[in-house]
C-alpha cells in the first residue's frame, strides 16, 4: 500500500518540480531585462528626444514605461553607404537605436529620420545581396520608410528578425501599451486605399 502511494507523489512531485523551475526562470529573466533597462534608462542622457515618424515625441522616460525584449549591438547603413554602430534596444512596442556619446546614450541619427520605430505596421525583411543585413519597412498611410540594419552574423540576423516578428505579435495580442492606436480616420482611409 505504501511503496504505491510514494511512488505516485514521487512521480508528481518530479513533474512540478520542473514547472517550477522554469518559473523560477522565466520571473529571473524578466527581472534581469527590467534592470537592464533600468540601466540603460539612468545612462541615457536626460536632454536626449527623438521624433518618431507618427510626430509623438519619444524621451527618455518613456523607456520606463515599456517591456524589454531583446537588447544588443548592431550597425544602421546610411543612405551613402556608411555604417553607424548602435545598441538596439527591442521593446514591447517600439525599436529603439541608441548611440554611445561622451559615456551617455542618446537616440541615434540616420539621414535624418527617427531611429525609434514603432512596432505597428513595421515590415521585416531579409536583404537579398547581405547574409547579415535586414531592412525595416515602416508602412502607413503617408511615406514609407525603409531602413537597413546590419547584425554581426546571419545567425544573429534571423534572431533579431525572429524576435520582432514575435514582439509585434505580442503587441497586437496586448494592444497599446504607450504609442496610441492608429485613430478610425487612419484606418478608413487604408480601408478606402486598399479598395482602389
Amino acid at each position: 500500500k505504501y511503496p504505491v502511494l510514494i511512488q505516485r507523489i514521487l512521480q508528481h512531485t518530479k513533474r512540478l518540480v520542473k514547472e517550477t523551475i522554469a518559473g523560477v526562470d522565466g520571473r529571473v529573466n524578466e527581472h534581469d531585462k527590467r534592470r537592464r533597462l533600468k540601466d540603460f534608462h539612468s545612462r541615457t542622457d536626460t536632454k536626449s528626444i527623438m521624433m518618431m515618424k507618427s510626430g509623438q515625441i519619444f524621451a527618455r522616460e518613456d523607456l520606463l514605461r515599456r517591456r524589454l525584449v531583446h537588447d544588443g549591438a548592431l550597425q544602421l547603413k546610411s543612405s551613402q553607404g556608411r555604417l553607424k554602430d548602435v545598441h538596439a534596444l527591442l521593446l514591447s512596442d517600439v525599436l529603439v537605436f541608441l548611440q554611445e556619446k561622451d559615456q551617455k546614450y542618446v537616440f541615434a541619427m540616420l539621414d535624418q529620420r527617427s531611429t525609434v520605430i514603432s512596432l505597428q505596421k513595421l515590415i521585416v525583411r531579409e536583404v537579398a545581396n547581405e547574409e547579415r543585413g535586414l531592412f525595416l519597412i515602416t508602412a502607413g498611410i503617408e511615406k514609407p520608410e525603409m531602413m537597413e540594419v546590419l547584425a554581426s552574423s546571419k545567425e544573429e540576423r534571423n534572431a533579431w528578425m525572429q524576435l520582432i516578428q514575435d514582439a509585434m505579435q505580442s503587441r497586437e495580442r496586448d494592444e497599446d501599451e504607450g504609442i496610441p492606436s492608429e485613430t478610425e480616420d487612419d484606418k478608413r482611409q487604408l480601408e478606402i486605399k486598399a479598395k482602389e
